[in-house]
């Protein structure tokens, strides 16, 4: 798995571009690798786009797991997740659904540039 990060900083939002095989493992590293960023402030929202990873090895057991991890970024970020596929649209629902309450708000996308202004603005 190679992971990209952006950071935009004027408009406050850190953008992950997953490429290749991205399985349980990837999954809760991704989320330590943004723990530990230092270009990253609490309150930044992300965009993280799997247009470009495979993510057929990602179970529900992985899924769970990582939405049981402390959150790194604030509960007033925005979470958007860009999948194209079903079954990642299917495993990113379910994450969005165990977090919630838990973090601030997660929005599954299927678009990109939808992903994008929603994750900038709140609007859909």
């Amino acid at each position: 798995m190679e992971v990209e990060r952006t950071t935009d900083a004027a408009a406050r939002v850190v953008i992950l571009t997953v490429r290749g095989v991205l399985g349980d493992a990837e999954l809760l590293r991704l989320a330590s690798e943004l723990a530990q960023a230092p270009d990253v402030d609490a309150d930044f929202s992300i965009l993280i786009d799997l247009r470009q990873a495979d993510g057929k090895t990602v179970t529900g057991k992985g899924v769970r797991a990582l939405a049981s991890q402390p959150l790194t970024l604030s509960v007033r970020s925005r979470r958007a997740i860009v999948v194209p596929s079903d079954l990642g649209f299917g495993m990113a629902r379910m994450y969005e659904l165990l977090r919630e309450g838990k973090s601030g708000p997660t929005q599954v996308f299927r678009d990109y540039d939808e992903a994008r202004r929603w994750v900038e603005t709140g609007v859909r």
